[in-house]
């Protein structure tokens, strides 16, 4: 289970344009990771349309984004495309949600990854929060993660 204080866990996964994303190569820096269940829902489209409507706010701070779902690459890629989305997302899809059940952000029984949020600052976690699954985060807890952390 991931924790405020804890060292961001390693993992390897791929974009949407296939290329490999490590949890080395965010351990530098500011980095905004919200895990999400599903491409093309309703919920979670809207949320990552938020994160992309304050994009400026994460860029002026050197905040780097990434989502991660358990959806293919490819389908990440039409999705993204789709939104307008600026930022990278992650395919956790094999194995299947590996990387979510490191952070104890996977519901074993629908197959996906939770709402779970981590804000990593040079590989350490500043901030760990969730919503339920039918509920978005809200803007404010990630602007409010990342002013507690400049």
């Amino acid at each position: 289970m991931i924790q405020t204080g804890s060292r961001l866990f390693d993992f390897s996964l791929e974009n949407q344009y296939g290329e490999t994303i490590t949890s080395t190569g965010l351990s530098n820096g500011r980095v905004l990771v919200v895990f999400y269940p599903w491409a093309f829902s309703r919920v979670c489209g809207s949320e990552l349309a938020t994160l992309q409507e304050h994009h400026e706010f994460f860029a002026q701070r050197q905040v780097r984004v990434i989502g991660i779902s358990v959806d293919h690459k490819f389908t990440l890629r039409n999705y993204a495309e789709s939104l307008g989305l600026d930022f990278e997302l992650l395919a956790d899809f094999w194995p299947h949600g590996a990387v979510a059940q490191q952070a104890d952000a996977f519901d074993s029984e629908r197959g996906v990854a939770t709402r779970l949020s981590i804000y990593v600052v040079d590989g350490q976690v500043r901030d760990v929060f969730r919503s339920e699954m039918t509920q978005p985060r809200k803007i404010e807890d990630y602007q409010a993660a990342v002013e507690r952390s400049l």
